[in-house]
């Protein structure tokens, strides 16, 4: 699970095939970025996904798989 402020690459999603179509549809889907923006009450994400922010509970982001990005480092 990502932390407040760490960005990851969609990799695979994963469950029922309505469950995936259902990600997809909000825009999950392989390659784009996310970050997660805040933890919620209860059992709840917000989710930064390119430039929109949309609210998953947890079981729901279990499903979606994902690729840490690495920051650039850079040496003078």
């Amino acid at each position: 699970m990502l932390r407040i402020g760490e960005k990851a690459k969609v990799s695979m999603l994963t469950g029922h095939p309505n469950m995936r179509h259902y990600l997809a549809e909000i825009g999950f889907s392989l390659g784009k970025s996310i970050k997660i923006i805040q933890h919620t009450l209860g059992d709840g994400l917000i989710i930064s996904l390119e430039d929109t922010r949309i609210a998953l509970d947890k079981s729901m982001a279990h499903h979606i798989h994902i690729d840490l990005e690495k920051e650039a480092t850079y040496v003078s």
